[in-house]
């Protein structure tokens, strides 16, 4: 009887141990939507966000998945959804309050203090300084930090040791509804503008798209080149299409550097018309406009944070250093080329004049070329290479400071030339610390050997940065 009994149990534990076996690989593969998407596929139906689908086949950028949605008893719709605008369902990646790309107190403070967040307005996000999760919160127009310990002994989470929590959502439901110490009671989620950047227009990874799935909707700027214009692909994404007046073989280079381009902090290709003229360039939209013109929208009230201009120019080195890894030179680094999204992230856009380091064919006398944002070697028919971006890089830093101001106001373009060959340098301008101005220096090292990479750049401006975590009594 004994032996039958622990027969019996062990055989139900075996059947729950499976159960759980099977739920968990289900689970694994239910998602829920953290974003809308409007289809990419005529007739598709659009996702719409907290849509929870089960993944049929998962690829390398988009899934195959089928929502959940009964009808006659059968799930039956099926969609294409690009990977990241998924997250587990029931994880903390789920969450509206986490946001998974925020990996610094300088990134968490800039969304928090958009104007469409009211106090009590929080995110949690987790550092890559040290691994550790963070909450911040906005009050009275500022944005404080605290940092969430997690207790070996129990995996628990807290703010202070008395209040421990079994997950990061049971901390965030308790300091929402009790303000116990933190410096406001937990309201709503900190808003999110910025959607993730699409893989590609297509799923099936395709750069040529038909002419005729573009629709032209605005003028967004003109050049030497052709026309950028805001435009939607398929009466469903809205793009950017660069629209070529004269056809080169630059062309062709800059849409093979823009292929190789993933990146937070660049601008990403969806697709490309080059079938028949005028070729075309599609890009992700971004709808703020430049750097440059955002500073120059702040000049008279000069309202932007030192922190803030420091965040620009973090993001753009970020971005400069997976260029320097792909051995790519952008040739171009300026305001004028560096995006802002809704919530004030950085791309830089703009490859018209960029190569590959080991093609250096083109002659920059072959084309229009910033010549004050140039290095002196150049001037001198040396070969454009990665320190020259560096050079560039601290006149843009100059732009930032002075809130877009043109560099070196005053000298004309063969005055510059003769002046930074000399060994003229900008002076510092009355706003800039010297530990900036600094920076700037080495940047314009003569000796382009001497001047930093774009990793040691970032290191050296996160130091000017001061985001100071808040402790609970």
């Amino acid at each position: 009887m004994g032996n039958s009994v622990c027969s019996y149990e062990a055989c139900c534990c075996l059947t729950r141990s499976e159960e759980r076996k099977e739920e968990t690989v289900i689970e694994k593969q239910v998602y829920k939507s953290i974003f809308d998407f409007p289809s990419n596929i005529p007739g598709d139906q659009k996702l719409k966000k907290g849509d929870i689908l089960e993944v049929i086949e998962e690829g390398d950028h988009w899934v195959y998945a089928r929502r959940r949605t009964v009808k006659n008893g059968v799930s039956e719709e099926q969609v294409y959804v690009p990977k990241d605008f998924l997250k587990p369902l029931n994880s903390v990646e789920a969450e509206p309050w986490y946001f998974e790309n925020i990996s610094s107190r300088t990134e968490a403070k800039r969304c928090l203090l958009r104007p469409e967040n009211s106090d009590g307005a929080f995110l949690v996000w987790k550092s890559k300084e040290n691994n550790s999760y963070y909450l911040s919160v906005k009050n009275e127009g500022v944005a404080r930090h605290y940092r969430i310990k997690e207790r070996e002994s129990d995996k628990c989470f807290y703010l202070v040791s008395r209040k421990a929590f079994q997950t990061l959502s049971d901390l965030v439901e308790s300091y929402s509804k009790n303000q116990d110490g933190l410096c406001a009671r937990l309201n709503l989620p900190c808003v999110m503008l910025d959607k993730p950047t699409l893989p590609s227009l297509s799923f099936k990874d395709q750069w040529e798209i038909d002419r005729s799935s573009l629709t032209k909707v605005k003028k967004l700027g003109s050049g030497e080149f052709g026309e950028v214009w805001h435009g939607v692909w398929n009466n469903m994404i809205d793009v950017a299409i660069k629209e070529f007046r004269v056809i080169s073989p630059d062309i062709q280079t800059e849409i093979n550097i823009m292929k190789e381009l993933q990146h937070k902090n660049l601008i990403r290709l969806y697709a490309v018309c080059t079938v028949d003229e005028p070729f075309c360039i599609i890009t992700e939209l971004i709808k703020k406009g430049s750097l440059k013109k955002y500073l120059i929208g702040h000049k008279e009230l000069k309202d932007i944070e030192f922190s803030l201009m420091m965040d620009f120019a973090v993001q753009i080195t970020e971005g400069m250093a997976y260029l320097e890894s792909k051995n790519i030179v952008h040739r171009d680094l300026r305001a004028d080329n560096i995006l802002l999204t809704e919530m004030l992230s950085c791309k830089i856009a703009d490859f018209g004049l960029a190569q590959f380091t080991i093609s250096q064919d083109q002659q920059l006398s072959s084309v229009k070329v910033p010549v004050k944002w140039m290095a002196p070697e150049i001037f001198n028919g040396k070969n454009y290479t990665k320190k020259c971006d560096v050079w560039s890089f601290g006149i843009l830093l100059t732009e930032i400071v002075t809130y877009g101001n043109d560099p070196y106001p005053d000298h004309n373009k063969a005055a510059c030339i003769q002046a930074i060959q000399r060994g003229y340098r900008m002076t510092r301008a009355p706003a800039c610390p010297q530990t900036l101005y600094d920076i700037m220096l080495l940047c314009w090292h003569s000796n382009p050997d001497e001047r930093p990479t774009f990793m040691e750049l970032q290191e050296r401006l996160m130091t000017l940065i001061h985001e100071p975590t808040m402790v609970l009594d």
